[in-house]
């Protein structure tokens, strides 16, 4: 089909005048030439010279001819994806149907009206999708072990479908696979862009079940020989199944101690047990409680904690500018920590600083004997050195300052100490010892230069002073450094607000922001906890002065008594633990986490000292589990640094399992891990169906959330979305294109200039 339309070169405003002037000359020159041809002539040559003034007016219009370009052939696509997860077979729709059972029956009845139109494909989906006949699908059952809402859309897109396509999604909208809600969001923003609508359908409402959940506030643990450490144990009742269960502590088969726990209906609540150990080694406690009548299941019933007992203290040097209360109490929380081993240095005055340093009783100290110290003075299993230093500039510029810290905390005014010798040792520090900087009220320095500013996660802008209350982002709430309330609040929003005069914003693009404040009356999110590795070690800047009151709390906060404490506590061994070797470790294997889901792959880290390029790292053996006898793994290079190795040991089966390095390695714990796998159970505790996240896909995607399934309505916001996203194609053709038009043209102006030159007008 083609149509003529008219896009003028020129403005109608200037074309018109120009053709009204046109006209009134071609009136003129027709009165004037009248009495000077023959009557019968006259005509003519009129109607010529009419012609040849309208020839360019009408191509000033620039006359264009649409011919419509037909839709590629074939009918769109609408694939329908159904939830086949454990959750959907939870009985709480209409008629105690299961949500399964009512999504089968919507697919089936979807197809059915709507094939002749689309192409409709049906695939279920639960940790994979897979295509599915909508007759059968109701055969099938609902046991997924995850739900994997984000790759069943992926799966569904297609790359080069011209037609046109969308996506139907059935499901209760319980996303628990890897990477969260993000993951899912990235989906639909990525179908989207390839014009895919996502029409999606909540199945299923408030659904609960009955359960008891044992879990453990912090799975791995660092402790020094002989160090008690607290063993925090959180409970969680879903429902009401009784009002209180017995906690049992097992190492080794063997009960170690028990405790009598008050549950608490729908809420938390926790117990505390302490454990310690002789020896350096890696050492697996289990936490029981005794199960309940009515449980949904009983595997949650237990949790692992993994205890690493070194023989060598964390070792942290502190430094500040000036004496404040800050400053105080973190070195008196610090010296606190068994596992901790104290040098700080505090500039009291031009040319006057204090050296102290607080160690174990029974531990090595080669700096006892140290020029000008004065006399050890021992406390409750510590000794304790200070002196007098006069210059703040040697203390990090000397070659073997930081030899044998594994972190540095700098406070305020630590200017005097950052020279551009010490700066650049310190970022030496960092790439080759895998050491921890720690900025612990905001920016070190009055002014941050550019070596300086090569290591901070942030970077500052000058403010007033301004108060403002920490929260946990999702990725520090993942790291569970404190313990959840009993009624799942934020312990850091209700401690009491901390100050700063200065603006801080994530600048790093590998910076990870932890906790974040609203600031002020302009009610923006800022970074307060920030952190970003450099090269094999991280820096961490934790913003805000004033955080000594949380270690001295007035009445209306003493159930947050020991959040100061346990917050510096996780910090630290989360540093330590998680980056490089200790002083002591010539090798550490280390699992990414102590429980891993059999729907995910087992992966670890081998650390090597001194690893030769190129040589062949040693084995890891596996065993426990399903395994009947140990298995060998390669492990395979990790980064730029030689010594640095992943092993991947893949999807294992439910069970306990331990990981040793194979060789002449001795039995030290660094060279053992211990891990579980289990089984997915999120799909049996939270069933509650989450219409949030699928009105959320919905938008993003530019689709629409279904309220009721109506196959004639589907249609009809298919078929908008296509006019919309599709609209009619067609090629554009200009008069000039057109050999014809121009040689007509020609024609005619000659033929008119002939005319008058034979009536002898020219």
């Amino acid at each position: 089909m083609t149509r003529l339309t008219f896009d003028p070169y020129i403005p109608l405003a200037l074309w018109v005048p120009l053709a009204v002037t046109a006209g009134g000359l071609l009136a003129w020159y027709g009165a004037a030439s009248r009495r000077r041809l023959p009557p019968r002539r006259w005509p003519w040559v009129m109607g010529l010279m009419t012609l040849v003034v309208v020839v360019p007016l009408v191509i000033l219009l620039n006359p264009t001819w649409l011919e419509r370009i037909p839709p590629p052939a074939g009918k769109p696509l609408l694939t329908i994806l159904v939830d086949r997860s454990a959750s959907m077979g939870t009985r709480d729709v209409e008629g105690k149907q299961s949500r399964y059972e009512s999504a089968c029956g919507t697919a089936a009845e979807m197809a059915r009206q709507l094939k002749d139109r689309y192409e409709v494909r049906v695939s279920s989906f639960a940790e994979d999708c897979t295509p599915a006949d909508p007759d059968q699908l109701a055969k099938k059952t609902a046991d997924g072990e995850a739900t994997d809402l984000a790759a069943a859309v992926e799966q569904s897109l297609e790359a080069d479908r011209p037609q046109g396509q969308a996506v139907v999604v059935l499901s209760d909208g319980g996303h628990n696979a890897g990477g969260g809600v993000g993951r899912v969001t990235e989906s639909a923003t990525r179908a989207k862009a390839m014009a895919v609508p996502l029409f999606v359908h909540t199945i299923g409402g408030e659904a609960g079940v009955r359960d008891l959940q044992v879990s453990l506030n912090m799975p791995q643990e660092l402790a020094f020989i002989g160090q008690r450490v607290p063993v925090a144990v959180s409970l969680r009742q879903r429902g009401s199944l009784g009002r209180r269960t017995q906690v049992s502590l097992v190492y080794e088969g063997k009960v170690v101690e028990k405790r009598d726990v008050d549950l608490k209906s729908d809420g938390a609540t926790e117990a505390l047990f302490h454990v310690a150990q002789p020896t350096a080694g890696l050492y697996r406690y289990e936490v029981k409680a005794d199960p309940l009548p009515e449980e949904v299941t009983e595997l949650n019933n237990t949790a692992t904690l993994l205890l690493r007992v070194v023989d060598q203290p964390i070792r942290i040097l502190l430094l500040e500018g000036k004496p404040y209360w800050d400053t105080k109490f973190l070195i008196r929380t610090l010296t606190a920590d068994q596992a901790v081993e104290l040098t700080s240095v505090v500039k009291m005055a031009e040319g006057r600083l204090l050296e102290r340093k607080i160690s174990r009783r029974d531990t090595p100290r080669a700096a006892a004997a140290k020029a000008g110290a004065a006399k050890p003075a021992e406390s409750k299993g510590q000794t304790e050195q200070w002196s007098i230093r006069k210059d703040a500039a040697q203390v990090l510029a000397e070659p073997e300052a930081l030899a044998g810290y594994q972190i540095v905390v700098l406070g305020r005014d630590s200017e005097v100490f950052l020279t551009d010798q010490a700066l650049v040792r310190l970022k030496k520090w960092l790439a080759e010892s895998e050491g921890s900087l720690v900025c612990f009220r905001g920016p070190p320095a009055s002014q941050i230069g550019q070596r300086l500013g090569e290591l901070m996660p942030v970077r500052w802008t000058p403010s007033r002073e301004t108060r403002f209350r920490v929260r946990w982002t999702q990725v520090g709430q993942a790291l569970r450094w404190l313990p959840a309330l009993a009624d799942d609040q934020d312990a850091l929003a209700s401690l009491p607000s901390l100050a700063a005069v200065a603006r801080p914003e994530r600048s790093a693009s590998l910076a990870q922001v932890l906790a974040a404040s609203a600031a002020g009356s302009e009610g923006q999110d800022l970074p307060a906890i920030t952190y970003q590795p450099v090269s094999n070690g991280r820096v961490v800047v934790i913003e805000g002065a004033g955080m000594w009151r949380w270690a001295f709390l007035p009445p209306q906060y003493q159930r947050h008594d020991d959040v100061y404490a346990v917050l510096w506590r996780s910090l630290i061994r989360w540093m330590v633990a998680n980056v490089g070797l200790l002083p002591s470790e010539q090798i550490a294997l280390r699992t990414d986490k102590v429980s891993f889901s059999n729907t995910e792959g087992v992966t670890a880290t081998l650390l090597v000292r001194q690893h030769a390029a190129g040589a062949k790292p040693p084995q890891v053996e596996l065993t426990g589990g399903a395994l009947s006898q140990p298995k060998s793994f390669s492990p395979v290079p990790s980064g730029s640094d030689p010594g640095q190795f992943r092993v991947a040991f893949g999807k294992l089966p439910e069970g306990r399992y331990w990981a040793k390095v194979a060789g002449d390695w001795g039995t030290k714990g660094s060279t053992v891990a211990a891990f579980d796998v289990r089984g997915n159970l999120a799909e049996r505790l939270d069933v509650q169906a989450q219409p949030n996240l699928m009105r959320r896909i919905a938008e993003k995607s530019g689709g629409a959330v279904l309220e009721a399934v109506e196959p004639k309505r589907l249609a009809e916001q298919f078929d908008a979305h296509l006019a919309q996203t599709r609209p009619e194609r067609a090629t554009r053709s200009t008069a000039w294109d057109r050999w014809w038009v121009l040689a007509a043209a020609m024609c005619l102006w000659g033929t008119a200039w002939g005319l008058r030159r034979w009536s002898g007008l020219v």
